[in-house]
């Protein structure tokens, strides 16, 4: 489930960034990514694997609007994960955002994080995470998976 809302032009959310998280939770989120961002955005757990989604404003209340209406019994466990563990964060002066502790917890980050852009949005990893997970996939899987989708 990912959600997009565009600020009219095409967003350009790509690049591998590294950063530290310090002991208050604070990591510095990478400038270009905070430009198509904007002021303020959301984080939330993934539901593809242990790291942390990034969603503009837009596309968090798209998300959110998708989720409304529909039945309790499915919806509610995700509006659970999602939304409830969710956090809105608004870079400071210096470009730092706070991620909090439970988020932390549920990424497995300790230190060192891989901001990562996708098409429409971003992910934070813990590094160890992000080079485990490159590490398993092969260039065969992403190939058939790009030919699945006719790219």
């Amino acid at each position: 489930m990912h959600f997009s809302f565009k600020k009219g032009v095409d967003m350009e959310m790509y690049g591998e960034y590294e950063h530290t998280v310090d002991a208050k939770g604070r990591m510095n989120f990478p400038a270009k990514l905070r430009e198509e961002f904007g002021e303020h955005f959301y984080i939330c757990k993934s539901l593809n694997e242990k790291c942390l989604t990034v969603y503009t404003a837009e596309s968090w209340e798209a998300l959110k609007a998708s989720l409304r209406g529909k039945p309790s019994k499915i919806a509610k466990p995700i509006e659970r994960f999602l939304i409830g563990g969710g956090s809105e964060v608004e870079p400071d002066k210096q470009g730092r955002i706070a991620i909090p502790c439970a988020l932390r917890a549920y990424a497995n980050i300790t230190g060192e994080v891989v901001v990562v852009g996708l098409v429409d949005g971003a992910e934070i990893w813990d590094k160890a995470a992000w080079e485990e997970y490159n590490n398993k996939i092969t260039l065969e899987d992403i190939s058939g998976l790009a030919e699945e989708l006719g790219i």
